[in-house]
């Protein structure tokens, strides 16, 4: 039996509603005892292997992620595409343990900088979806989750820990938050074809199968409660955790376009491949320079703890001139020289200064030593200009004379 027929008719779906609606022509067909093909889901699977693009100076790389050495700046890049499903599809797309493998060996691999998830599927199968998405949540390495027409439900939760989360168009679709169960009960179409059913539970087993057989007979409110509900409380809780700005009105379900999807903070932003590359390699510098920052490469003279663009607007260093931005041991000493040079001048300025407050306070003493000694003392003013009124004589004070022959 196809592989997806088998999940949908025994497993709970994190699935978009319009993907899984598609399904009942292929269940039709196969209660008219039709051959359902796979031959076309082969380009699926090739289209679904994981690769790294490595730059060195001017040339670019296509390697396998299997491969040992990259050049230069490498991001290993990941494809979710179409339904997920635990397991490998034998002619489909790669399962989500494989997938988490690739997260992996991405995440450990010396030569890899940052992740790129490319993802357009409606979701998938609950099982399997937790564990990769806390695999991308916890990565050491930055990753990037890029949008190619679809990211809803299980493909959401899987994506929502990334890093960075970017559409590749204003009509890509991102959303679908929530639970769902498929029960197509075949049986009374089977019994027309003569097939006869019989279940024997052992004596113990009274609760075995009890929600499920209640759905069949069109009791929903025990399976809710006791499998979808808590499958989504978890849901709902690993999203809100990964995304802080996250309104609380797409936990409905609902699907949004991906404008709407990032004012409702469910992705960041919309842009090209070529832009999305571009971030995840410039969260992977970001990630070196600041563990360079936190790493003792030279804390004898000084240590560094601001980004490496700040550090060279602080010197007016020439972008232009510099060969990388990358913060070098030899970078880290020229800068440390750079800062000792400045602080001795420092310290030379704070000498000066010192001399000149003390001659300031000199002067402030020598002032009031004059003032107190003139200050019992008047004569009568002989310049209009300095007369002040006062009594029988116009008198002006002669420390007031002093102190201006003084500051002249």
């Amino acid at each position: 039996m196809n592989p997806i027929l088998t999940e949908i008719f025994s497993g709970v779906w994190l699935i978009d509603g319009e993907r899984s609606a598609a399904y009942a022509s292929m269940i039709l067909s196969l209660l008219k005892g039709e051959r359902i093909s796979q031959e076309d889901s082969s380009l699926v699977r090739q289209r679904n292997h994981p690769f790294v693009i490595s730059s060195s100076g001017r040339q670019t790389q296509i390697q396998k992620l299997s491969d040992e050495n990259f050049a230069g700046s490498s991001t290993a890049v990941i494809p979710i595409r179409s339904e997920i499903l635990k397991y490998d599809q034998p002619c489909g797309p790669r399962g989500s343990q494989s997938i988490l493998q690739d997260i992996k060996m991405a995440d450990k691999h010396p030569d890899i900088g940052s992740i790129l998830l490319i993802v357009d599927s409606p979701g998938g199968q609950v099982t399997g979806t937790d564990l990769l998405a806390d695999a991308i949540r916890d990565a050491e390495k930055p990753v990037v989750a890029y949008i190619e027409g679809m990211a809803a439900s299980a493909a959401y939760w899987i994506i929502s820990g990334a890093d960075k989360i970017i559409a590749s168009s204003d009509l890509d679709r991102i959303g679908s938050i929530g639970t769902m169960l498929m029960a197509q009960d075949l049986q009374p179409a089977l019994e027309k074809l003569g097939v006869k059913f019989h279940e024997v539970y052992a004596s113990l087993s009274t609760d075995k199968n009890n929600d499920f057989n209640q759905v069949l007979s069109g009791n929903y409110d025990a399976y809710r409660s006791n499998v979808l509900d808590v499958i989504n409380s978890k849901f709902l809780s690993t999203v809100r955790a990964n995304r802080s700005k996250l309104d609380e009105v797409t936990l409905s379900g609902k699907v949004y376009f991906a404008r709407e999807a990032i004012a409702l903070g469910l992705i960041d932003e919309i842009g090209s491949l070529t832009e999305a590359i571009a971030t995840a390699t410039f969260l992977a510098e970001e990630k070196k320079i600041k563990s360079s920052n936190h790493q003792s490469l030279n804390p004898e003279p000084m240590k560094i703890n601001i980004s490496w663009k700040a550090i060279q607007n602080f010197f007016k260093m020439d972008p232009a001139t510099l060969d990388s931005q990358e913060l070098t041991d030899e970078r880290v000493q020229q800068i440390n020289d750079q800062l000792a040079t400045v602080t001795a001048r420092n310290e030379e300025i704070e000498a000066l200064l010192e001399t000149e407050k003390s001659a300031h306070a000199k002067t402030l003493a020598d002032f009031e030593a004059l003032k107190n000694e003139d200050a019992a003392s008047e004569t009568v003013a002989r310049k209009a200009a300095d007369k002040i009124s006062g009594g029988e004589h116009d008198v002006v004070f002669s420390h007031d004379r002093i102190a201006d022959s003084f500051l002249s």
